[in-house]
């Protein structure tokens, strides 16, 4: 009998782990992409200098190439435009299915005060939120405009990653041989002033905390590195130097670039604004050089071997 429990608490033990293991995958940030801008919460008097401002929001957000915006007719055919304040998880994860939107984006004005926050789409968490006061000298039409096209350059900012993966299709593959090299292609967007020789980390988000995912409420793991060697349209070329499993490399895996996220976060970030970080602690200790991967095998698989194997023998045994 005792041993006979023994054996299923193992099972219990392996299959839990497993079954966490897949939760927290599905659990990962996933990269944002297609945006619904709702119309500007103002109080009365303000709707059309709220309205110039949603325009410019909307602006802000295309010409970067990085997001796909839901057009005013097809928030207007969808009897959803218009202005909201506050989502709660539920509202978001609604209206993202609803609107086939990775993230919801509300303004309100009050007080004086301008709120803009995003939503994630897809599990109804808080991507991203930030208050900022209007100048008491200027009226509100003359700053409102000004003032949205910043917070939204202050949010793309916060963004942890700066393009994605992509995959050719005349290739098929997200990763594949550039002569000795295994390289992917990554989308930078339009505005990006990455080059040749930067470096690329191919990342995770994931939650660790209650504070919005982009502004310190996330945590960032490093799948692989790599540089650089060709960008043409939007579109670079990286090649794959370490890397703890390709495998890990899939079409729309985040891509973060340092040198082009310490240029955002400069440029564009408003002043004690919280910033997700990445340093060499992040970086995952298990990754391995390209040359060393077809030999060594990764912890997690073999540990993941071992259980299995064990749980196979008792079961074999009993």
């Amino acid at each position: 009998m005792v041993r006979a429990l023994s054996t299923f608490t193992v099972l219990v033990l392996f299959f839990s782990f497993m079954t966490t293991s897949k939760a927290r995958a599905e659990h990962d940030h996933q990269l944002v992409r297609r945006l619904v801008v709702f119309p500007m919460t103002v109080p009365k008097g303000f709707e059309d200098a709220a309205e110039e401002a949603w325009w410019q929001a909307r602006d802000e957000f295309t010409k970067s190439r990085r997001f796909l915006v839901a057009s005013k007719q097809f928030l207007i055919k969808s009897d959803v435009f218009q202005p909201r304040a506050d989502l709660s998880p539920a509202d978001s994860i609604i209206l993202g299915k609803l609107l086939d939107a990775h993230a919801l984006v509300t303004f309100v004005l009050k007080d004086r005060e301008l709120t803009m926050s995003v939503y994630d789409g897809g599990n109804g968490a808080t991507l991203y939120r930030r208050t900022v006061g209007l100048h008491p000298s200027l009226t509100v039409g003359d700053q409102l405009g000004s003032l949205t096209r910043r917070v939204v350059n202050d949010f793309i900012a916060s963004i942890p990653y700066q393009g994605f993966t992509v995959i050719d299709p005349l290739i098929g593959s997200p990763v594949y041989n550039e002569g000795s090299a295994r390289v992917a292609r990554i989308d930078l967007g339009a505005t990006s002033e990455a080059r040749i020789g930067d470096a690329v980390h191919w990342i995770r988000v994931s939650a660790i905390g209650a504070e919005p995912l982009f502004q310190g409420g996330g945590k960032i793991t490093v799948i692989a590195e790599g540089k650089i060697i060709k960008i043409e349209n939007g579109i670079a070329v990286a090649e794959i130097v370490r890397a703890s499993s390709l495998k890990s490399i899939k079409e729309y895996t985040l891509v973060r670039l340092p040198r082009e996220a310490e240029r955002l976060r400069s440029t564009y970030a408003l002043a004690s604004t919280p910033q997700i970080t990445l340093g060499p602690e992040l970086v995952a200790p298990e990754a391995a050089p390209m040359k060393a991967l077809t030999r060594e095998r990764q912890p997690l698989i073999a540990t993941l071997s071992w259980v299995g194997s064990m749980a196979v023998f008792l079961l074999l045994a009993f």
